[in-house]
């Protein structure tokens, strides 16, 4: 009964619904996204990897950060974050954290399952960064080391208009290298 009830408050959000029984499927991945333009780029990047993988026997949920407000919703994003093999969290750097997505960290890390797994960090840099842009990279990079997961971030040029966000050609990736971290 309960678990009707959040699928129909999942749908009324406008969320994908989840598999009953994620234990059956050989890679979890959960995608946290905060708007849009960064569901866009979560969705294009899992596309690409379905292309090589397959989407057999994979289970993916995702939660938009704002929607962690929600008691129900945010208990199920840190229950499927602790067991997850692949955490992609896709958000644009605007110089604080959404407070949501720390404390949704704060409650799944100590309730992690396994030490493997990584953690892709989607991050959208704006055209003229401010000095308290980067602190996303950052703070990502220390949850992985932490958590023992591989860090394997990308950095995305936002648009120079917040209006021009529709498509994906005015999207440009930064030339930042990504840097696996490893548990010392």
């Amino acid at each position: 009964m309960q678990r009707r009830y959040i699928l129909k408050r999942r749908a009324r959000l406008g969320l994908p619904a989840r598999a009953e029984d994620e234990s059956a499927f050989a890679l979890n991945v959960v995608v946290l996204y905060q708007d849009p333009l960064t569901l866009y780029w979560a969705t294009e990047l899992w596309d690409r990897v379905g292309e090589l993988i397959g989407s057999g026997g994979v289970c993916r949920s995702s939660w938009r950060i704002s929607d962690l407000a929600h008691p129900d919703l945010f208990a199920e994003a840190v229950q499927a974050a602790a067991k997850a093999h692949i955490l992609v969290v896709s958000f644009r750097d605007t110089g604080m954290l959404p407070r949501s997505l720390c404390e949704w960290v704060d409650a799944w890390m100590p309730h992690r399952s396994s030490t493997g797994g990584a953690l892709v960090g989607l991050i959208g840099m704006p055209p003229q960064p401010s000095a308290l842009c980067g602190h996303a990279y950052t703070y990502l990079q220390a949850v992985a080391r932490r958590a023992r997961l591989d860090f394997l971030p990308h950095e995305r040029k936002l648009p120079d208009e917040l209006s021009s966000l529709a498509g994906p050609a005015k999207i440009i990736p930064t030339a930042r290298p990504a840097i696996a971290s490893q548990a010392s």
